[in-house]
């Protein structure tokens, strides 16, 4: 027994002196690692925002030259594919074949530098007229192909035309911005059988639809019916922001053809005033289409010259097109001055120009929610480079009307700016759409030598998210933006659908999570910006419907200028300034030190064991085994209770919270995003929000 204690006092000596040597040596090199880690990290800090700083500037000063080098903003041409039904059923719903006209005008108003095509389908799809870059040639022969349009197929293969016309869409080119016209008076029918139909209208849904929204579709569709299958055409123009119209008669075709056409072929415009127009020295052609009041029969149009013209006598590079409703005048390189129409027309009428002066307005939304606000963006282009120029930016006054369809209901905004922009892009944002419904957005600018104006038609509709937004300060100043969302359960199946926030700022710093659902109803999160700068904050929600459907849906949460006060700053100042540390050992001389003390102690060990070994002789024996067998006892008793805390502790589950984006502690100047996830969750603390790539 006494050889037992005398064995556990020795050891117990070895192992006491370890802890207090290691306390001497260890805890002030340990409080010199931590202090000089301090300020390596503050001073790393201060470096990396005075690289941000610099970087800002680079990133100012580069889009400052960008603006005095004139890089103009890019329009894409446009793709523009017609599908159109010629099923027997249309025999009834368009008895006059109007569906001929509508396309033969479509046709002429394509303008070179875009590329189209027409398909017409039933059972099977026929392609009418090829799809290949649009020139004078490819205008007449596709107004000649328009008379071969018919109603004789046997069924509605809405699926196939779409496979048809989308032939690329693994492979679609980014430069032109495709568009499919969809016409069609009934539902998904390509057999007698209706299981097959419901099959195939699902394929629609579930296969069709997201790879035309993957690959980049605008698919704009045309129900010629009442009887049409409206909930799948807007489902179809819904998801790839598209216009969905109904034509209730034939006789709709003409100006829903129009409309279509506005959204997939913008074109330059000078507004008609009071049965006249403007032609400045910029505009090289313009083309009058003029829809004649019933009762008119000819068109007239009059020179700044005073020399008129009409269909039977056209002259001096105008050309004439005349039906038995409209006018398409073209003239080349028209005398500048005011140009009269001499006869009343119809709604619909318009100028349209060719000019080395452009209007460029940004691509707008062709779908928003109620109570959203519609962001433009427009600038000026001469010889397509964008106009920086102040005098004349400062001499432009432009206004907004916005207009509800079927309605008398109009408001005006006025987007003159009060100073003109240094890079020459104007920007506004209009929050006229408190209802549901379809809207025209007309924009005029008056430049006092030229004038030009520009159509827009959207659908404003019901958004099946429900946003909260609040706004707080602390009583040190930083402002919380929190957004809480929430859906209709009997609607939308909230276990299948996923939430997402993207916040963007001026700076292109960026930021995209998924947030995580609280109490099985609602999402929510917060967020308190430092950086300054214009914030956009956007909510997605994707999932399924409880009748089968598909949830894609965005809503634009939030948009507002984040300014840092002057008693911010100085806090932000004040605690970025790094801290006097006395310097201490490195770490790395700790590490020695300690590994020495582990070896000493270890042959110690050794040398009392083979001492005790050959002193106590076989007795030992006896009494080490014994020994070992009490540690293992204890290690035993110490791993149980180890397991059962760690059991525990994993029972024990936090549910969810709120999300949490707060950039307080975090360097102002920047806001660094990159694909290292680490790098984000230490910039943005964001609870109970899941990673992307995460999700199952």
């Amino acid at each position: 027994m006494r050889n037992r204690i005398f064995l556990l006092l020795i050891l117990s000596a070895c192992f006491s002196v370890t802890p207090g040597a290691f306390a001497q040596t260890s805890e002030p090199a340990k409080e010199a690692s931590h202090s000089s880690a301090v300020t390596q990290s503050k001073n790393e800090k201060a470096v990396k925002k005075e690289d941000t700083k610099t970087s800002a500037d680079a990133k100012s000063s580069a889009a400052t030259k960008t603006a005095s080098d004139n890089k103009a903003a890019k329009i894409l041409p446009s793709d523009v594919r017609v599908l159109i039904d010629v099923s027997g059923s249309m025999k009834q719903t368009d008895p006059k074949n109007l569906r001929k006209p509508a396309l033969d005008l479509i046709v002429r108003l394509l303008p070179d530098k875009s590329r189209a095509g027409v398909w017409t389908f039933g059972n099977s799809v026929n392609m009418l007229m090829p799809f290949k870059p649009v020139d004078a040639a490819w205008r007449k022969q596709a107004a000649a192909k328009s008379n071969e349009i018919n109603s004789i197929a046997m069924y509605t293969n809405i699926g196939k035309g779409l496979d048809e016309v989308s032939f690329d869409k693994n492979s679609l080119s980014p430069d032109y911005k495709t568009h499919i016209v969809l016409l069609t008076d009934g539902v998904v029918d390509i057999g007698k059988d209706a299981v097959g139909n419901n099959t195939e209208r699902q394929r629609i849904i579930n296969d069709i639809l997201p790879s035309l929204k993957s690959a980049g579709y605008v698919v704009h569709t045309i129900a010629l019916s009442e009887n049409s299958d409206m909930d799948l055409l807007k489902k179809i123009s819904i998801a790839t922001d598209g216009v969905y119209t109904l034509a209730v008669s034939a006789d709709q075709l003409m100006s829903v053809f129009l409309k279509i056409f506005d959204q997939a072929v913008p074109a330059e415009r000078v507004p008609l005033e009071n049965n006249g127009f403007l032609v400045d020295a910029s505009i090289k052609e313009f083309t009058a289409l003029i829809f004649r009041k019933p009762g008119e029969d000819r068109t007239v149009i009059e020179s700044p010259e005073g020399k008129e013209y009409s269909a039977t006598n056209p002259g001096d590079g105008i050309n004439w097109y005349r039906t038995d409703k409209y006018d398409l005048i073209t003239a080349d390189l028209p005398k500048a001055g005011q140009w009269k129409i001499k006869t009343e027309i119809a709604p619909q009428s318009r100028i349209t120009v060719v000019s080395n002066l452009q209007l460029i307005v940004d691509p707008l939304k062709n779908n928003i929610h109620s109570n959203d606000a519609l962001p433009v963006s427009y600038s000026f282009q001469e010889n397509e480079k964008t106009i920086t120029d102040k005098e004349f930016l400062g001499l432009i006054e432009a206004n907004a009307i916005v207009a509800k369809d079927n309605t008398e209901e109009n408001t005006s905004a006025s987007f003159t700016a009060s100073v003109p922009p240094a890079d020459g892009f104007f920007h506004q944002s209009l929050n006229t759409f408190p209802s549901t419904g379809d809207y025209e957005l007309h924009i005029y600018v008056d430049g006092k030598t030229f004038k030009r104006e520009f159509k827009h038609s959207l659908t404003v509709r019901d958004s099946l998210l429900v946003l909260e937004k609040t706004k707080a300060d602390d009583e040190h100043g930083k402002t919380t933006y929190t957004y809480k969302i929430s859906t209709d359960e009997k609607i939308v199946d909230i276990k299948k659908t996923q939430v997402s926030v993207s916040i963007k700022n001026s700076q292109n710093n960026n930021l995209d999570k998924n947030l995580s659902l609280l109490d099985s109803n609602r999402w929510e999160f917060s967020f308190s910006p430092i950086q300054e700068g214009e914030y956009n904050i956007d909510i997605r929600a994707q999932g399924d419907l409880l009748d089968g459907g598909k949830l894609d849906e965005t809503l634009h949460a939030d948009t507002f200028t984040h300014t840092i006060k002057k008693a911010e700053q100085a806090s932000s100042v004040a605690k970025e300034e790094p801290k006097a540390v006395e310097e201490k050992p490195e770490e790395s001389n700790n590490m020695l030190l300690y590994a020495a003390i582990g070896l000493g102690n270890l042959l110690l060990i050794v040398a009392i064991y083979f001492a005790y070994r050959f002193f106590m002789g076989g007795k030992a024996k006896d009494e080490l085994a014994e020994f070992e067998k009490t540690l293992a006892a204890t290690s035993a008793t110490d791993v149980k209770s180890s397991g059962k805390a760690s059991e525990e502790k994993t029972v024990t589950k936090k549910p969810p919270e709120k999300t949490e984006i707060d950039l307080s502690d975090e360097d102002p100047a920047h806001i660094p995003m990159s694909d290292d996830d680490s790098s984000l969750d230490k910039l943005f603390p964001l609870d109970s929000m899941d990673d992307p790539t995460d999700k199952k």
